[in-house]
């Protein structure tokens, strides 16, 4: 590669996006229950559009092999997951939710796109393919104490010369507990942590402002060139 991004962390604010709209919950809900609820409109709740970080992770994946096999783990309502199959990926999502396995379906189908989709839980999720393009947006947090060792599990799907797309609740001070009753929340130092030995794309804290006040994200874009 010509160019090797440095380290460097950026910090910045933003507005709400659709993709991270807020949601008002029951307190006795499940977060099954919930996005199961949420998703089981006829509209797409989180709008029709990908969100950012699959257009960014497409755009660094590119260099480095056109296509391949993608995967969206949380897939939701399929806004990422067709784009991948847009994209020119063999394309593949998982959610926990019947009604966004349903939604992702819809939606393929009116774009006339095909994509494997299944119902599956993360934290138990498990398969012997590697994926060239892996996203997991703002699906993790929700898996509580599971969530890291879940991530752990998709770093390992990423086929060498891959590229991972993550995107996550943080947590605003690294001595607080990040297990925040049913959600857990990383710091971006800990991400960064755990793909220490990956080629870093771009990584950033951002707050995003909605019904509830700023909610802090952790994002990070990163290829497994380790064995280049």
């Amino acid at each position: 590669m010509s160019w090797i991004p440095s380290r460097k962390t950026m910090f910045c604010k933003a507005f709400p996006s659709k993709k991270n709209k807020p949601v008002q919950t029951p307190v006795t809900e499940t977060e099954h229950s919930r996005w199961s609820r949420i998703f089981s409109g006829s509209d797409f709740y989180y709008g029709l559009e990908p969100g950012p970080v699959a257009r960014r992770a497409v755009r660094y994946h590119r260099p480095l092999k056109n296509g391949g096999r993608a995967l969206d783990a949380g897939c939701g309502e399929g806004q990422d997951l067709a784009f991948l199959a847009q994209s020119g990926y063999d394309a593949r999502g998982v959610d926990f939710t019947q009604t966004g396995v349903e939604k992702s379906q819809k939606l393929l189908r009116q774009r006339g796109l095909s994509a494997q989709i299944e119902l599956g839980d993360l934290s138990t999720w498990r398969d012997d393919a590697r994926f060239d393009l892996v996203l997991a947006v703002n699906s993790l947090q929700f898996l509580g104490a599971q969530a890291p060792a879940a991530l752990e599990n998709l770093k390992n799907h990423v086929a060498p010369r891959g590229v991972i797309g993550v995107s996550m609740f943080a947590r605003e001070n690294a001595a607080d507990n990040a297990l925040d009753g049913t959600i857990y929340r990383w710091t971006l130092e800990e991400l960064l942590e755990t793909f220490a030995d990956w080629q870093p794309f771009e990584a950033a804290k951002l707050w995003q402002w909605g019904g509830g006040g700023p909610q802090p994200f952790v994002t990070l874009i990163a290829g497994n060139l380790r064995a280049l």
